[in-house]
């Protein structure tokens, strides 16, 4: 037997090992997470937010395994997106009547929603970690998928069009910023 043959078996085993168990410890935190996050949006939200765990779940599955500076951009993400929930739908329904249920008689402004999205991106943008410029895009998407993990359950409120809005604003913030800093940094390295 080629001692090569062997390395390259004993490689491609403890490869698996070590992605397996990974991946096991991802889905356990992605498990208990997307359970309290679920209670948490029952009780903000209604049952509606529920079926949206499954979202949250998947994300945290996938940063998890994956590592790096995608699950350390997603972390930061996890704790700006539960900011989400303090946001008040008033602010994305402004033509609604306070104590008016939210109908399709009630007006909608999704471009209110783009724009709070954003707001809130941007600010949340000046939590990203400082990484290198390589590992800045995909911290930066490690954080919007944080934050969609959480504020999508949040969303379960609104109707489909101020759902994307606010998710979109809040992807874009980030991205923009992020973007701002990858090429001032590719500038001050010229």
């Amino acid at each position: 037997m080629n001692t090569e043959t062997v390395d390259v078996e004993l490689y491609r085993r403890a490869r698996r090992a070590y992605e397996l168990g990974r991946l096991r410890s991802a889905s356990l935190f992605a498990v208990a997470l997307s359970a309290l996050v679920a209670v948490a949006a029952y009780f903000a939200v209604g049952a509606q937010a529920l079926p949206w765990a499954a979202w949250t779940l998947i994300v945290w599955v996938v940063v998890g395994w994956r590592g790096g500076a995608l699950l350390q951009g997603a972390r930061r993400g996890l704790y700006a997106g539960a900011a989400t929930f303090l946001l008040p739908l008033s602010i994305l329904r402004p033509c609604c009547k306070p104590g008016v249920v939210m109908t399709s008689d009630c007006c909608t402004r999704p471009e209110l929603c783009i724009v709070a999205g954003g707001a809130i991106g941007l600010g949340l943008a000046l939590f990203l970690p400082r990484s290198k410029s390589a590992s800045r895009w995909e911290t930066a998407g490690g954080m919007v998928l944080g934050v969609l993990s959480v504020a999508v359950l949040k969303c379960a409120k609104l109707f489909a069009g101020e759902a994307l809005g606010l998710l979109g604003g809040l992807a874009v913030g980030v991205l923009v910023v992020s973007s701002v800093g990858a090429l001032r940094e590719a500038r001050a390295a010229a």
